[in-house]
């Protein structure tokens, strides 16, 4: 029997049940292929190939097998679990064609089973690509993967990208804290090892041209993940924005794909002098994306809570313009001239338009009151500047909007970290709503549903979307009334709305646990 890919209907089916948990949905298999098999020494599979496993017996490809008893190997699944190569190669697979795009650090497909790479790597991506399958038990990959990264080496740029996808991953399965705690290791051991300097890549490149822009686009990779858990976690600063910077910037992705490599890298240098060049001057769109998060530490850095000069804020908001008004024609928009769709400038443009709702959001008129703003994590937090304007608010719903533009292009790839983006948008929407109960109530009910329409496709594969979309689902529940009988939507204020807001905090207080500032010892949120 095939293995179940997440886009077919068994597997949606399956998975309809457990959208909180971590593990997967039972499969009912069709009757006529159950075999009953009433030996009790019939060796048990391995677990890529259990289908269905209960306290009693296990359902497999060669049938119905009782479960070995209190003591057996069943009952240490890490001592026990083993993949064919078969599997490997096909969870390897699944990365590549599902998260690789959004994420580019490896090798490309072609030269990922031949390279060198160390079994804890291997592991993190088959856990990355058990999350779109239903025919792998993630809990197990993940309890080796846990196993494997306790103790890594202290100097190999192999830890570095291992470290750095499991905390994506982690993050994206509602892992939240532990995320954040891996992440800072891979920070710590990058800088340590020193792939922030130019010099880094060519030194342990291999001579290998493609090797050396893998390690290149290790460092900008963390660069770019810290700076979007930073922002999550209302912090100020990230660690990668605190040392110096001076490895050379990536390829475009189709480029380092087919192996076609420049003969010279591209500088951060060269990418800050474009605003004043005589001719445009084109970078790829990882560059762009690079710049995104930058201009997020400087956004970060503005909203600190205490007062800042209005001088200070309309020098982040500038930097924001000029990101968007130098950016080349074939950049502004999301599909390439092959008509694929470009997975960087499509993150760039989304951490722009959320870096743009983190500076104006707070200090405009909207409202903050829960349950918009505190019962989601990467929203929790923010307070109400003084003074407010109604600039600010114009701005915060613009990027709201283009945010839910960029969720209505036909693209069947999204990072984990677009969720964070929606749910700003989301939440600006539905604010816009309650203060102006009257105006454009169609607008903001259709955007907010084309928003979370999207977390629902995130969420087939990874919790975090399938957390956030059940709260919003509340909150746009107590601000949009059902039509009344003139089949117009109504819309009403969040204190108005009938949502007991006291309640939905403590239900869902749960998911705010991102204080500023140190995470390390936080306990797992399970």
């Amino acid at each position: 029997m095939a293995r179940l890919d997440s886009a077919s209907p068994e597997y949606a089916n399956g998975r309809s049940s457990s959208l909180h948990g971590h593990s997967r949905a039972p499969f009912v298999l069709p009757a006529p292929t159950l075999v009953l098999s009433p030996s009790t020494t019939t060796p048990v599979l391995p677990i890529a190939e259990t289908i269905v496993r209960s306290d009693t017996m296990q359902v497999t490809r060669g049938g119905v097998q009782p479960q070995a008893s209190s003591g057996s190997m069943l009952e240490s699944p890490r001592s026990s679990y083993n993949l064919t190569k078969q599997d490997e190669e096909h969870l390897a697979n699944l990365y590549y064609r599902h998260f690789h795009p959004t994420h580019p650090v490896l090798l490309p497909r072609s030269r990922y089973t031949t390279h060198p790479y160390p079994a804890h790597l291997r592991l993190v991506v088959q856990l990355i690509g058990s999350q779109y399958t239903s025919a792998f038990s993630r809990d197990v990959l993940r309890d080796r993967t846990d196993d494997e990264l306790a103790d890594l080496p202290k100097d190999s740029p192999y830890a570095v990208q291992s470290l750095l996808l499991y905390a994506i991953c982690l993050y994206a399965g509602s892992e939240r804290a532990k995320a954040v705690r891996i992440l800072a290791r891979a920070s710590d051991l990058a800088i340590e090892l020193a792939l922030n300097r130019a010099d880094y890549a060519s030194t342990y490149g291999m001579q290998d041209a493609l090797v050396e822009e893998s390690w290149r686009r290790t460092w900008w990779e963390l660069y770019v993940v810290d700076g979007s858990f930073a922002a999550m976690q209302r912090q100020t600063t990230f660690r990668c924005n605190a040392v110096e910077l001076t490895a050379y910037l990536p390829c475009e992705d189709n480029v380092y794909r087919e192996g076609m490599l420049p003969p010279q890298p591209a500088t951060l240098e060269q990418l800050d002098s474009r605003f004043f060049a005589d001719e445009e001057q084109p970078f790829a769109s990882a560059c762009y994306r690079i710049e995104a998060i930058r201009i997020m530490g400087q956004v970060l850095a503005a909203s600190n809570g205490g007062e800042n000069c209005p001088d200070d804020i309309q020098a982040v908001d500038n930097a924001i313009a000029a990101w968007r008004l130098h950016l080349p024609f074939a950049k502004t928009g999301i599909i390439d001239r092959f008509g694929e769709v470009d997975q960087m400038i499509l993150q760039a443009h989304a951490f722009i338009y959320t870096a743009t709702i983190i500076l104006h959001f707070p200090r405009s008129e909207l409202p903050l009151t829960l349950p918009t703003a505190a019962d989601i994590a990467c929203a929790a937090r923010m307070t109400q500047a003084s003074p407010t304007s109604a600039q600010h608010a114009t701005k915060a719903i613009s990027a709201s909007k283009d945010l839910s533009d960029l969720a209505g292009l036909p693209v069947d790839k999204y990072s984990p970290l677009f969720t964070c983006g929606l749910v700003f948008a989301c939440i600006v929407q539905l604010s816009a709503c309650s203060a102006h109960p009257h105006d454009c109530i169609t607008q903001h009910r259709d955007r907010v549903a084309l928003m979370t329409g999207v977390l629902k496709s995130i969420g087939r594969s990874w919790a975090i979307a399938r957390d956030v979309i059940l709260h919003l689902n509340k909150i746009a529940n107590g601000v949009f009334r059902p039509h009344d009988t003139t089949g117009v939507v109504m819309c009403q204020p969040f204190m108005d709305s009938g949502v007991d807001v006291d309640s939905m905090f403590n239900n869902m207080s749960w998911l705010d646990f991102f204080p500023a500032g140190d995470m390390s010892g936080m306990d797992d949120i399970v």
